[in-house]
């Protein structure tokens, strides 16, 4: 049985700080970690231990680093002496930034293409069709010492599927439920369909902050995605 404990990462996006500790205590337990971004901005690295404190068992700074190698070399440090686990970084950083992130000592999750993307804005800014930069930027990530890479759940199956990729941890946003609005995403999918295309973790936002009963909306991906892998 798949457990969301251990697949399926919060995305605490756009919500206040006591709004998201009463979430994380509402769902301890069910999810493999929290990702924040804007709660770091506005409160800082101790917002870290309070989420460890209401139940996160890990958290997730979601940064999306790109900047020169030294630059990103503090930051990563910076966000490891908070207690969080993981931190984000783009690949189109290039490798010898990406192997100064992990100095940190933190996971490292590349950021290979956006899912707000679709497949013209990805064309148009890399130059070539989604399924071939994500490719590319994911073999940068491997070289670098990067062990997770962010993907949508269209190119997940591609990576999967590459010998040279075998251990790393994809992770995929961009997941909906059947049914549930895609939002400001453009390259979706279900929960189901990324884990059989080799997903190895999900990240859920609003269909688990904004529904009335959260921890009844996790059971339901559960119970989705063990009916169907």
């Amino acid at each position: 049985m798949i457990k969301t404990a251990d697949c399926v990462i919060l995305a605490a996006d756009g919500l206040a700080l006591d709004a998201t500790l009463r979430l994380v205590d509402q769902l301890r337990g069910g999810v493999y970690g929290v990702k924040i971004h804007s709660l770091w901005d506005r409160h800082g690295p101790d917002v870290v231990k309070q989420l460890l404190d209401a139940g996160a068992p890990r958290v997730w700074v979601d940064l999306k680093l790109h900047d020169i190698p030294e630059t990103v070399r503090d930051r990563a440090k910076a966000v490891a002496e908070s207690g969080a686990h993981m931190i984000t970084v783009h690949a189109s950083g290039g490798i010898e930034m990406m192997m100064t992130a992990c100095e940190s000592w933190l996971e490292i999750i590349a950021v290979t293409v956006l899912t707000s993307l679709d497949e013209d804005q990805v064309h148009l800014l890399h130059g070539n069709p989604s399924k071939a930069t994500v490719l590319s930027l994911a073999r940068l990530a491997k070289l670098a010492g990067v062990a997770s890479v962010v993907c949508s759940p269209r190119e997940v199956g591609i990576l999967a599927k590459r010998p040279e990729l075998a251990d790393m941890v994809f992770i995929t946003p961009g997941v909906r439920s059947p049914g549930v609005a895609s939002d400001d995403q453009k390259r979706v999918d279900t929960p189901m369909n990324a884990l059989l295309a080799g997903a190895t973790r999900l990240v859920i936002g609003r269909q688990i902050t904004k529904a009335e009963d959260p921890l009844a909306a996790l059971n339901l991906i559960e119970e989705e995605i063990n009916a169907t892998t």
